[in-house]
């Protein structure tokens, strides 16, 4: 399942190249590892809930399609494409959307259980490994 730098350069990737991974049992991503950042290219379907959770790393979420009523530390609110979210180190979140989304999350530094998931499905933990 790995994938490879596309043809343009060493550096640049496709991200429908990249293999999708399960994170929930509805809810699916492609992540790029990229040194002290993790990227996840999340797609959510209509009516999925994400967990409320929290970890150690800053995740910075941005949505590119759709919406999620998301819950970031004590605050609920709609999310819309454009909108960014900055959850702090070990602020609980997660979310529920109707309508589904598209997003990129950035984790920094990585995950270390993504980077395990990552390492499961047999994708490359090091940039242009």
């Amino acid at each position: 399942m790995a994938y490879a730098p596309n043809k343009k350069s060493q550096y640049c990737y496709t991200v429908e190249d990249i293999p999708l991974v399960p994170l929930t049992e509805v809810s699916s991503t492609r992540f790029i590892a990229a040194g002290p950042a993790l990227l996840s290219f999340i797609t959510n379907p209509p009516g999925c809930e994400f967990p409320i959770h929290g970890h150690d790393a800053i995740q910075i979420l941005i949505i590119l399609e759709g919406s999620e009523n998301h819950v970031c530390g004590d605050e609920e609110f709609l999310m819309e494409a454009g909108d960014v979210c900055i959850h702090p180190s070990n602020v609980t979140h997660g979310g529920k959307t109707s309508t589904g989304f598209r997003g990129i999350d950035i984790f920094i530094p990585p995950r270390e259980d993504y980077l395990e998931l990552m390492a499961k499905h047999g994708l490359p933990i090091k940039p242009n490994a």
